[in-house]
């Protein structure tokens, strides 16, 4: 065997024995560190997310004063209205007269109705005189004829027992008339002023039966919508400051109550501080009692806005405390993307907090420029990230178990040592110059002992890797492959 053919030989031994050590290499890398998960996790800058500069005060929303109580006030169908007492408009006090029922007919029907109770009282008394003529004869009676005696005798008490069942479910119904026509004029409950009068020739057409409503005087409140982009920064029992519109006088307020079903588009008019687009949100309602209502009228239309009293000054960084994850042992951490744009878990520290916001202060660990996700259980790790949500991938498409088969260290596989596959290539190029003859590759082509047939490459190139000094291998001949 010729010189030159150790050599070639001598080199396919190399690579063979560099491939296996750095395959053997990667698989330990990709064994001690975690695999990059799959899928893209959606980012956002800290500066378009950070609260500082925007606090609860900035909203304002459009209100319109009404009474703290307003009442339908509904009729019977089954009867008929004789008179209104009331117009639109009209300022009623507790006890006044709306409206008032035909009670004509009821009276006809009530003086029938105990004509005939007194009719069925007659009848029981009349069977209970037959029974008692009965029983005397009876007692003169041959045997034979006492049989027939007894059978008439509780013939007559069972009519009589029915007769007086009828009288008890007559009397019922005429004192339920009775009850209609003591009542026949229907009342105010409260002093207010009427509203939504209807005619009768009206509630017929519609088919409703609600004729009017009675709006409470006293205390006003203001009824307000938001949408549901802001309804979270609004709480119960918050102080409210209310503006005319007109000559900027003001009233306060509290939050009395937040509505959960949303209100219809046309009584959804607000006014925003942002410029994002609101127009397909739901909108809620919500009531602010006044502590004073002087100088205002009912209907008047109010621009509100929570008072600034007790917000918080802020400036740094501060976030939506559901984008922080608050460990165990009271350390805290945010999904942040690192230099090569994967999701890591970045530590920060948490400063003050805002209840009302709902956001609390980054003290340190985060910079305006940075990059976080909104924490996702299907988060590992390495994964990818984005800042356009059109490329995110679904949590539910998301690696949870956060590991997989087929993925490698993402440095590695962009060094030129891994294909998309995750396999070795240019194994060739871990000999140093002059470990094999200028043949060597044609050579070792051909031979079976090969990793695979592109194993060898130009003999003659430098190699060119990115492994480390500290991870790399020394050649056959003690020579050392350059690492970047």
């Amino acid at each position: 065997m010729g010189k030159s053919k150790k050599i070639i030989i001598g080199s396919v031994a190399g690579v063979t024995a560099a491939a296996v050590g750095v395959s053997g290499f990667l698989l330990w890398k990709n064994h001690q560190k975690k695999s990059t998960a799959d899928g893209i996790a959606y980012v956002s800058s800290v500066s378009d997310i950070n609260t500082a500069a925007a606090t609860v005060s900035d909203l304002r929303f459009s209100g319109v004063v009404e009474p703290q109580e307003t009442k339908e006030i509904k009729i019977d169908t089954s009867k008929t209205i004789s008179e209104v007492s009331v117009k639109e408009g009209d300022h009623v006090e507790a006890g006044d007269a709306l409206f008032t029922y035909d009670i004509a007919s009821m009276k006809l029907e009530l003086e029938q109705g105990n004509v005939e109770i007194e009719r069925m009282q007659n009848e029981i008394a009349s069977s209970q005189q037959q029974i008692t003529q009965l029983e005397s004869e009876k007692k003169s009676a041959s045997a034979d004829d006492k049989l027939s005696y007894t059978t008439q005798i509780q013939s007559l008490q069972t009519d009589i027992a029915k007769t007086q069942y009828d009288i008890k479910t007559k009397q019922i119904e005429l004192d339920k008339l009775q009850n209609t026509i003591d009542n026949a004029v229907v009342k105010a409950d409260f002093a207010g002023t009427v509203q939504s009068l209807k005619t009768v020739e009206q509630l017929q057409s519609d088919g409703g039966d609600v004729i009017m409503k009675i709006m409470s005087d006293g205390e006003y409140r203001v009824k307000c919508v938001a949408s549901e982009q802001n309804l979270y920064m609004l709480s119960k029992d918050e102080t409210m400051t209310l503006s005319s519109r007109t000559d900027g006088t003001t009233w306060t307020g509290t939050i009395s109550e937040i509505g959960t079903e949303p209100v219809s588009n046309d009584q959804s008019a607000m006014y925003y501080s942002s410029s994002d687009d609101m127009t397909t949100a739901s909108k809620y309602p919500f009531y602010v009692t006044l502590d004073s209502g002087d100088g205002l009228m009912l209907g008047q239309h109010l621009l509100v806005s929570p008072s600034d009293g007790d917000a918080v000054e802020k400036s740094g960084i501060w976030l939506y405390t559901g984008y922080v994850v608050t460990e165990e042992d009271g350390t805290s951490y945010v999904w942040a993307t690192d230099q090569k744009d994967r999701l890591e878990k970045r530590k920060v520290e948490v400063g003050q907090t805002d209840d009302i916001m709902g956001d609390c202060e980054i003290v340190s660990g985060l910079k305006e420029s940075d990059k976080i996700a909104y924490p996702s259980d299907s988060y590992q790790e390495g994964m990818k990230t984005t800042t356009n949500p059109e490329e995110a991938t679904p949590e539910e498409d998301s690696d949870t178990d956060g590991s997989d088969d087929n993925s490698v260290e993402p440095d590695l596989e962009e060094s030129g040592y891994l294909d998309e596959n995750g396999n070795l290539i240019n194994d060739g190029e871990f000999l140093d110059e002059g470990d094999a003859g200028a043949d060597g590759s044609e050579d070792a082509a051909s031979n079976d002992s090969s990793a695979d047939g592109e194993a060898i490459g130009e003999v003659g190139d430098t190699a060119d890797s990115e492994i480390s000094a500290a991870d790399s291998a020394d050649t056959e001949e003690g020579g050392a492959a350059d690492g970047n």
